[in-house]
């Protein structure tokens, strides 16, 4: 009881020290450096935004101002109302000349009423006047009473831009059309990017709807994972993100629907939480080397035998067997150890129990189902044999002899339980060889291999029934010929089996996965359960099937052992 009492006195002065040290140091770093730098960092940004907003704000005057002009000139109106096709030159020729006088703009598009489509862009002349009439932003605009509108950021063929749009009327108010001014990134692009708002810092710019106007990363508009990684700025408003790594100030662009959003990084903070580390980090070390002489020996004598424990703990725990903790240290420490030891040593026994009644049950449920295999197979064959013998068919017979040979010497596998996948479909080619000799022309069948998973080891006769099942429920039922497929294709890390046929099917109940299984008999039963057995939650089997269009059945097999 003393040492205990000794060791938690001394666990308690230390953390004391720690804590007196930590607290001094980091209240006055947190106060004299951390809070001048946020108010720095909080001022610049609010200033940067707001003479961004008013840059913007005289940006886009400009442009709703040449839109305007634009949707009253005479022969814009005129053409509108009564298209001519001598006018179009004219008023193409006009657009260009506006876009040589304002840079910013890439094409200006005019849409009729009737249908008639004038644009400075070859690409957009060619689109349809339907078309483009069903697009968002002309619809935006013949909604706003002849007023210009502005749109979020769109793709227009191989660059990103923005648009104004606004509605020619005429003297009475009725539409004759939509005039649209798409305006280039470049010029908006330019500003923001030189804002200073921290080396990972952003500004982008949303409208009313919060879509995107504007963002620095254009892949933001195509990704919903990104577009939603924006809404914690949008919702902060003025301050702090949440998490406290940005500083985010908005405001309003006038006479607009649209809010820029400057985003600053908090290098500036994190290099005083950095000092503030390396200060806190030289305190601890001071007030450790202050205790070290004091503790040294009692820690020494009480940590080392828990060390020991530990480290045997960890080798047990990553796979080491027959291993035991050293007995060591004060009483209640070897009194621990023995215990310890204790445990691991009924542990061994439980887990020596189990694994020979697993192997047991194993061995005894591997040989339950391969009883089940139904040998009615062997009397077909030896009646086709002797029927083809009585029509002095000796060739025949004995193509079907070799046949029958190969398949039960594949089928007995030399007593094993297990067989490569290769030989399973030999096995399976055998059978449908000798059902083909039976059945003539009523039988097609077509077997599709993957050499590379030749050496998959399986249950024997795991698809043999299957494909039988495909032959005497399927085939055999069906007037005319039918067809039987058998084919193996890799599927991410693992494969497919799949028996396909074109017989008569069946339908589908609810309880699709049971009631499919006992559908198809013992035999498929049997198959369902010796692969769960075998492969264990790495296999699964699916049933499809459709009333006279045919069964499909699939084998998956997520992970492959080869040998």
């Amino acid at each position: 009881m003393k040492r205990s009492s000794l060791l938690v006195r001394m666990v308690i002065s230390i953390f004391l020290v720690f804590l007196i040290l930590l607290a001094v140091v980091g209240t006055f770093y947190y106060q004299s450096s951390s809070s001048a730098i946020e108010a720095t960092i909080e001022g610049n940004s609010q200033t940067t935004i707001s003479q961004t907003s008013h840059f913007i704000q005289s940006y886009i005057k400009k442009l709703e101002t040449t839109s305007t002009s634009l949707t009253q000139q005479e022969d814009l109106l005129a053409y509108a109302e009564n298209p001519n096709q001598d006018q179009v030159k004219g008023i193409r020729d006009l657009f260009l000349t506006i876009l040589k006088a304002d840079q910013d703009l890439k094409t200006v598009v005019l849409v009729t009423k009737s249908g008639q489509v004038i644009s400075t862009d070859d690409s957009v002349q060619m689109k349809t006047s339907s078309d483009m009439m069903a697009e968002d932003w002309y619809q935006k605009a013949i909604h706003q009473g002849a007023k210009p509108v502005l749109t979020p950021a769109r793709k227009s063929d191989s660059q990103w831009v923005i648009s104004v749009t606004q509605e020619l009327v005429d003297a009475k108010g009725a539409n004759l059309g939509v005039l649209r001014l798409d305006i280039s990134y470049e010029t908006l692009e330019a500003y923001l990017n030189q804002l200073q708002l921290g080396q990972q810092g952003f500004a982008f710019i949303i409208n009313e709807k919060h879509e995107f106007v504007y963002h620095p990363k254009r892949t933001v508009y195509s990704s919903a994972s990104e577009m939603e990684a924006m809404k914690p700025y949008i919702e902060t408003g003025q301050g702090y993100t949440p998490d406290h790594q940005s500083y985010v100030s908005q405001e309003k662009i006038a006479g607009t629907d649209w809010t820029v959003i400057g985003v600053s990084s908090l290098e500036k903070l994190d290099q005083v939480r950095s000092q503030l580390l390396w200060a806190l980090l030289g305190a601890s070390v001071t007030s450790l080397l202050a205790c070290l002489c004091l503790v040294w020996f009692s820690l020494k004598r009480w940590i080392a035998p828990l060390k020991d424990l530990r480290e045997t703990m960890l080798e047990i725990a990553s796979g080491t067997q027959n291993l035991r903790a050293k007995e060591a240290g004060a009483h209640e420490l070897r009194e621990v150890t023995r215990q310890f030891n204790a445990m691991l040593d009924q542990i061994d026994q439980l887990m020596a129990a189990i694994r020979r009644q697993e192997e047991t049950t194993r061995q005894y449920e591997l040989q339950a189902l391969s009883s089940q295999i139904n040998p009615h197979f062997l009397y077909n064959t030896l009646d086709t044999i002797i029927w083809m013998a009585e029509f002095q068919d000796s060739q025949r017979v004995v193509q079907v002899t070799k046949s029958l040979a190969t398949y039960f010497r594949l089928a007995l596998n030399q007593g094993k339980d297990l067989i490569f996948l290769s030989d399973e479909i030999n096995h399976v080619r055998q059978y449908l060889f000798i059902q083909k000799q039976r059945y003539g022309e009523k039988l097609e069948y077509e077997i599709a291999e993957d050499p590379d998973f030749d050496n998959l080891v399986l249950p024997k006769l795991v698809l043999q029934p299957l494909v039988e099942n495909a032959l005497y429920h399927g085939i055999k039922e069906k007037d005319g010929q039918g067809h039987i497929k058998v084919s193996v294709q890799r599927k991410d890390s693992g494969l497919i089996i799949r028996i396909e046929d074109d017989g008569v099917g069946f339908q589908a109940t609810s309880d699709s996965s049971q009631s499919q299984l006992k559908r198809g008999g013992v035999g498929l039963q049997n198959v369902d359960q010796r692969l769960k057995l075998h492969f264990g939650k790495n296999y699964q089997m699916k049933i499809n099937s459709v009333p006279e269009k045919g069964t499909t059945v699939e084998i998956y097999i997520n992970r492959i052992e080869t040998s």
